[in-house]
């Protein structure tokens, strides 16, 4: 049974505070991953840069598909359908073949000898963020996002700190990337794990340890995963239209470019935390919204949402116009000419945050179907530009291709939200096909 400790119930926290611990957390990880990216490209150069975002480029697909984004899946479930231990042991399965699968993808790619070694050191710190992440979820499920925020601090921070402190003691990218998965596993063993077992405990669940996690039922894990497979293979193309241009940026130009293309882009991104922290911390309401069957409530929650998300959009464009050019020139003088790429590459965050919430949404009201279509209408557009945009434009061209793929999905999922489940048929009997698979499994 559970512990002293956790006998002590920890209670939901106000949507505010929520956000609020939220934001400075993401906040705080994305200034260290710009520290950290800025120190590379002054310590490392472009080429062992382009390395670094090569492997998390090669890494991030597999293991979003890995993940099957049980998390969304666990903090929408205002039932308790399913028992945290079956979301965990999903995960561990899922991320132990992902871990095998990164290398197997690098070698087929031709990547030997050192790129193969980043490429394996950062596989393995996305594996031990990938379980992490599911006693993330159940402290989000638990409307106790300040715990999220000390554990995203610790890995964030801690991971970015280390990698960085590692790489300039040794001058080697191996050792440090190895040095950063070690942190990401400390903080998952002595933060998450305890936790987790504490919340597992308060949500009614038997006690978390190492041997309960083979009392799982396979039946169960089925049920699960046919339920989640379609939002694994929408996250996994959500992050294959991240990456695609980096891809075709490597493919098209050279690995010192992506050097210089990930850390704009990655730069730009961290903008996207905004939106992140403030839908993690409304997820739990809009699926209360959602199983109340109530539209209207549901439908103006998402429209004030969206607004906000607007001016927040137009906020960020503006100050990366304004100070986006001696922002790059302070990390390294001749960034300078890429601040139109930064511009660009904001403007497509500012669609992303539009994304973010209407995708949140057609989860929480458990219309999954139209979210992997999609996904790959923006990967496929996302593609199709940086063929035919990157050999003239050079890196603002694969910035353009980032816009037109988001622009085509924003389309996609406003439609998607816009109709009526009972107008869209195939959508909803599809939704309905991978949960009867799964209910007749169990």
């Amino acid at each position: 049974m559970s512990s002293g400790p956790s006998k002590k119930r920890l209670s939901p926290l106000s949507l505010k505070v929520n956000f609020a611990w939220t934001f400075l957390s993401n906040a705080l990880v994305a200034v260290c991953q710009l520290g950290l990216m800025a120190l590379l490209l002054n310590k490392a150069g472009d080429a062992t840069t382009g390395q670094y975002i090569l492997a998390l480029s090669i890494s991030a697909p597999i293991f979003m598909f890995a993940g099957l984004d049980l998390r969304t899946l666990q903090a929408t479930d205002s039932n308790g359908e399913v028992r945290f231990i079956e979301y965990l042991s999903l995960r561990l399965i899922c991320g132990v073949i992902a871990l095998a699968f990164v290398p197997t993808i690098a070698l087929a790619w031709g990547y030997r000898t050192d790129t193969l070694a980043v490429i394996a050191g950062v596989g393995l710190g996305r594996f031990f963020l990938l379980i992490g992440d599911t006693f993330n979820g159940l402290m989000q499920q638990s409307e106790r996002m300040d715990r999220v925020a000390h554990s995203i601090v610790l890995k964030g921070i801690l991971s970015s700190v280390v990698l960085g402190a590692t790489f300039l003691a040794t001058g080697n990218l191996v050792t440090a990337v190895i040095a950063e998965a070690a942190t990401r596993f400390l903080v998952l063993a002595f933060y998450d794990w305890p936790l987790g077992r504490r919340l597992a405990a308060q949500h009614g669940s038997d006690e978390l340890t190492l041997t309960s996690l083979r009392t799982v039922e396979a039946a169960r894990l089925t049920k699960l995963t046919f339920r989640s497979l379609p939002l694994a293979f929408k996250v996994m193309l959500v992050s294959l239209d991240t990456h695609v241009t980096r891809y075709f940026v490597s493919g098209l130009a050279s690995l010192s470019a992506v050097g210089v293309f990930g850390p704009i882009a990655s730069g730009a991104a961290a903008g996207s935390m905004v939106g992140k922290a403030l839908n993690q911390s409304v997820s739990a309401k809009l699926g209360r919204l959602a199983s109340a069957k109530e539209n209207q409530p549901f439908q103006s929650f998402v429209r004030k949402l969206q607004l906000f998300y607007l001016a927040l959009g137009i906020i960020g464009v503006g100050l990366t116009i304004l100070v986006g050019g001696p922002l790059l020139a302070l990390i390294r003088p001749d960034l300078l000419a890429y601040q139109v790429v930064l511009t660009l590459v904001a403007v497509s965050v500012a669609l992303d945050l539009q994304n973010g919430i209407v995708d949140m949404s057609l989860v929480a009201a458990r219309r999954i179907s139209p979210l992997a279509p999609a996904c790959g209408l923006s990967v496929t557009t996302s593609a199709i530009c940086c063929w035919f945009l990157i050999p003239t434009f050079g890196l603002s061209g694969a910035a353009m291709a980032m816009i037109a793929g988001r622009i085509m999905r924003m389309i996609a999922l406003n439609f998607a939200l816009n109709t009526e489940p009972k107008t869209s048929a195939g959508a909803k009997a599809a939704d309905n096909s991978a949960l009867a698979l799964g209910q007749k499994a169990a």
